[in-house]
C-alpha cells in the first residue's frame, strides 16, 4: 500500500514541476521607478488567458512557463498604458532533462494620455525565444530596435504633451488636460 501511494504521488508530482522557464521582475513607473504594486499581470498561452494575478509588495512577479507554447505576458494598471511581451517556449530537449532556467525582466509602465494615440503599446515590447535544448532565452534584436525606434518617438509626444498641460495648468481659466 505504502509503495502505491508513493507511486502515485511520483506520478502527480513529477509533471507538475517540470517548469522550463521562469520569468520573474518588477513592474516599475517608467519616469520615476518606482515599484508599482497591484499591477494586473495576465498570461496568454497559444491565445487563451491561461492566469491571471497581482503584482506583489513592490511590484514583484514570477510566471512559470511551460515548453511547447506561444506566450503573451500583459501588464495593466488603471490610468496606465498596458504594455506586454512575447515569449516562444516551443523546441525539443534533452530527455529527461527538468532544469528550470530564471531570467529577470523588468516592465515599466507609465500613466495614459488623454486623446493621444498610444496603441503601438498593443503590440509585445519584445519577442523572445526560448531554447528547451540549450535553456538561453534570446530577444528578436531587429525586432527591439525597430519597437525602440517607434517607441522614443511616440514617448517625446508623451513628454511634450504633459510639459505642455503643466504649463496651461497655471494660466488663469485653464483647463487642465486631466480634466
Amino acid at each position: 500500500m505504502r509503495n502505491l501511494i508513493l507511486i502515485v504521488l511520483t506520478c502527480v508530482v513529477l509533471p507538475c514541476s517540470a517548469v522550463d522557464l521562469r520569468l520573474h521582475g518588477e513592474v516599475t513607473e517608467y519616469a520615476s521607478r518606482t515599484p508599482l504594486d497591484q499591477v494586473l499581470v495576465r498570461v496568454y498561452r497559444n491565445g487563451v488567458k491561461e492566469r491571471s494575478f497581482t503584482t506583489g509588495n513592490g511590484g514583484s512577479y514570477t510566471i512559470d512557463l511551460e515548453r511547447d507554447g506561444n506566450y503573451i505576458i500583459r501588464f495593466s494598471l488603471p490610468g496606465h498604458v498596458t504594455k506586454c511581451f512575447a515569449v516562444d517556449t516551443h523546441g525539443t530537449a534533452w530527455q529527461g532533462d527538468r532544469r528550470e532556467v530564471s531570467v529577470d525582466v523588468e516592465m515599466t509602465l507609465f500613466e495614459n494620455v488623454p486623446g493621444m494615440d498610444l496603441s503601438l503599446f498593443d503590440l509585445p515590447m519584445g519577442l523572445a525565444r526560448f531554447c528547451p535544448t540549450t535553456g538561453f532565452l534570446s530577444w528578436d534584436a531587429a525586432y527591439e530596435e525597430q519597437m525602440h525606434q517607434e517607441v522614443a518617438r511616440v514617448m517625446a509626444e508623451v513628454r511634450e504633451r504633459k510639459a505642455a498641460a503643466v504649463s496651461t495648468a497655471g494660466q488663469p481659466g485653464a483647463i487642465s488636460a486631466r480634466q
